[in-house]
């Protein structure tokens, strides 16, 4: 099998993985409901307005109450069951890419980069 081929069969196991699958569930759950997307859009943009308010040089208390409510917003973000799901299913997902990343990397150069070992294919790399 030569790079591509293997290329495109990793594309589809990652594809078939469980830990896509639930994003992919999670991301179509998050965008079909609306006190999510509001939770969301809401967090997004008390972030800009926080950059914009360092970046201005706003009163620094002014900053704080910001900071706050961003916050706050992130507590009801990491409460609401969609967004919560969707989070913790991206980080399985990315957890799993890096995990595919460190394998990669432990084959073409030999040295185990950020591999924990915990992998069955590199566990012995270490």
């Amino acid at each position: 099998m030569d790079y591509v081929e293997a290329a495109a069969a990793l594309g589809e196991a990652i594809r078939d993985s469980a830990e896509f699958r639930r994003w992919q569930s999670a991301e179509l759950a998050l965008i079909q409901n609306d006190k999510a997307q509001e939770l969301i859009n809401s967090y997004k943009d008390l972030q800009k307005e926080l950059v914009k308010g360092s970046r201005d040089d706003i009163d620094k208390s002014e900053l704080e109450k910001i900071r706050d409510t961003l916050m706050d917003k992130q507590r009801e973000l990491n409460e609401n069951a969609v967004t919560s799901e969707y989070f913790e299913a991206r980080k399985g997902f990315e957890t799993m890419m890096a995990t595919v990343n460190d394998i990669i990397q432990h084959f073409v150069t030999g040295s185990s980069g950020g591999c924990s070992g915990s992998c069955s294919t590199c566990a012995g790399c270490h």
